[in-house]
């Protein structure tokens, strides 16, 4: 009688996570924090036999950035060469649920979401940071939201003026000439006021 092996078969399918990553020279921490996440991982389901290439393709499909644009990076810094994308997964060293990151060949080459998931993580931080009751300075939010590189010829202010129905901001231009930004209340649609 044969005892059962201990080791369990090869998985038909893995599950790679890939992270976009690009490197933000602007930002206020570029030589300690250098890196800023693009977007949400992506999971993928593949065959462990499939070559990395097919990764890379499965890639271009679904965000449509091209191949020559791709830079893959295995943790913790180990970069895959072009040459070793005809290999499979496990060759290169791509496991099941383990974690790829993809960064642009060039600053700016792709953005992983469109404008819009942008626009959204921006608002979500505005609101998070604007007090409900009283409002919060400009200078306050400018301090405390970034926007991401894909907005980096967008100010702050010209931003939460594109979302009147959303913000309303006030000005008071006698004396400090300082700027208050608040929740517009639903049904509430107050026109930016200068005082």
């Amino acid at each position: 009688m044969s005892r059962p092996s201990s080791v369990p078969p090869p998985p038909s399918s893995i599950t790679v996570k890939v992270k976009a990553v690009t490197k933000d020279p602007h930002h206020p921490d570029y030589p300690e924090n250098p890196e800023w996440i693009m977007g949400d991982i992506l999971e993928l389901t593949i065959d462990p036999a499939a070559k990395f290439k097919d990764l890379a393709l499965m890639i271009k499909e679904i965000k449509a950035i091209p191949l020559i644009r791709m830079n893959f990076v295995l943790p913790p810094a180990r970069s895959i060469q072009r040459e070793k994308w005809e290999k499979t997964l496990r060759q290169v060293g791509v496991y099941n649920k383990g974690t790829l990151r993809l960064e642009p060949t060039m600053d700016g080459g792709w953005e992983w979401e469109k404008i819009e998931y942008y626009w959204g993580k921006v608002i979500e931080d505005l609101e998070a940071n604007i007090d409900p009751k009283e409002g919060t300075s400009f200078d306050e939010l400018n301090a405390k939201v970034e926007l991401p590189p894909t907005m980096r010829g967008t100010k702050l202010q010209d931003f939460i003026r594109k979302y009147p129905d959303k913000f309303h901001m006030e000005v008071n231009t006698s004396g400090k000439n300082d700027m208050w930004v608040k929740i517009q209340k639903k049904g509430d649609r107050a026109l930016p006021t200068w005082v």
